[in-house]
């Protein structure tokens, strides 16, 4: 299985978390719906607007999401910085866990 490289960035006001695949920063891509209409595998595009077949990232509503079943089973590895290569479910489970523990503890009063 390939391994890619990948950082996330999360917006918690809005819940928009995305996972980038380093690899492809900058690229162009298209959103490919699944689960929800706020799911979506960003898809690379090249210079004539075709799919290239190459996965960007991986944009939910992370807090929230529960369609697992929806998820793609994709034949890659994410691994962010420091940390160890994941399978794409496990690694946004892992990371749900953390942002909804971080979330709460931000939104608890002092």
């Amino acid at each position: 299985m390939e391994t890619v490289r990948a950082t996330i960035e999360w917006t918690p006001e809005i819940d928009r978390f995305v996972l980038w695949n380093d690899d492809l920063a900058g690229r162009a891509f298209v959103p490919e719906p699944f689960g929800d209409v706020t799911d979506n595998l960003l898809l690379e595009v090249d210079e004539h607007d075709e799919e290239t077949g190459r996965i960007v990232g991986v944009e939910l509503a992370i807090l929230e999401f529960d369609r697992w079943d929806a998820l793609p089973q994709l034949d890659l590895l994410w691994q962010l910085p420091r940390q160890e290569p994941l399978p794409l479910d496990e690694l946004l489970r892992r990371l749900q866990r953390e942002l909804r523990q971080q979330s709460q503890h931000t939104a608890s009063p002092a």
